[in-house]
């Protein structure tokens, strides 16, 4: 089931500036621009001037801390000059930042379940200040500290050592849940190329015992606009048997599902 909020896609890099690297084509819907028009600039360029030094503090936390789910609400120009507020999720994927964007609406029922499912809700007020409006223990004490970043970007790129992770994009209009994306880190997290998991079922990767389960929360996801936590065996080698179990993050808008995928560790008890 397609939303009814006008949402899409986007993908900035980790860089301080955060260049748009990729843009749904529905961006046309909710800002006028193409996406042609917004890939290569900085997303700052877009943003309302009084937000800036809120959203700096925000992209600064998301890729310092490497942060899985991340929601705020912020304004951004419309090409015709005004400006729209929206809602963007933010999963962070080692060297991009996979982003799912909504008009805000703080009375849709899509809106509440996002909030009431990702790590952290925020809002930027008319002022510029920042507010944490929806956490599981929040409080401004707890904004603070997720604020708060160890490392700093060196000549505009992430200088520490951060923890690998791999995205996709699926096509949520098939019943396979296709992969229409995937980043490099594929390669050296589960050992498959790029080109041999393009245009294939995310299923194909998924141990057999896991399977329906994904399916059934992938369809979760695609039905209610809630952000779904998925544990699953990725299969490495099928021929062997071989699998690696990894964690996922999956986001939902309409020109596809978001996922970022991490290692998990096999936990054994003595």
């Amino acid at each position: 089931m397609a939303n009814t909020v006008p949402n899409y896609i986007s993908i900035y890099d980790n860089k301080a500036t955060a260049n748009f690297i990729y843009l749904s084509e529905s961006v046309s819907e909710v800002l006028g621009w193409t996406p042609e028009e917004m890939i290569g600039k900085g997303a700052y360029e877009f943003f309302h001037p009084a937000d800036v030094n809120a959203l700096t503090k925000i992209h600064s936390a998301n890729v310092m801390n490497e942060k899985m789910s991340s929601m705020t609400a912020y304004r951004t120009r419309h090409k015709d000059g005004h400006y729209v507020v929206i809602e963007t999720l933010v999963h962070y994927c080692y060297d991009v930042l996979m982003c799912t964007n909504y008009l805000y609406d703080p009375t849709d029922a899509g809106h509440k379940i996002r909030s009431n499912s990702v790590d952290e809700v925020f809002v930027v007020n008319e002022d510029g200040s920042l507010e944490l409006v929806g956490a599981w223990n929040d409080s401004q004490e707890r904004m603070q500290r997720s604020l708060e970043t160890r490392h700093r970007w060196v000549n505009n790129r992430v200088a520490h050592v951060q923890e690998p992770r791999f995205c996709l994009i699926l096509n949520r209009y098939t019943e396979d849940s296709t992969i229409v994306f995937v980043s490099q880190m594929v390669e050296q997290l589960v050992g498959a190329q790029c080109d041999q998991v393009l245009g294939r079922s995310l299923l194909d990767f998924v141990n057999e015992r896991d399977a329906q389960v994904v399916l059934q929360q992938l369809d979760m996801v695609k039905g209610s606009d809630m952000i779904m936590r998925i544990r699953f065996e990725w299969i490495t080698d099928r021929e062997h048997g071989a699998t690696q179990p990894v964690e996922a993050i999956v986001g939902s808008s309409n020109d596809g599902l978001v996922v970022v995928i991490r290692l998990a560790p096999r936990m054994t008890l003595p």
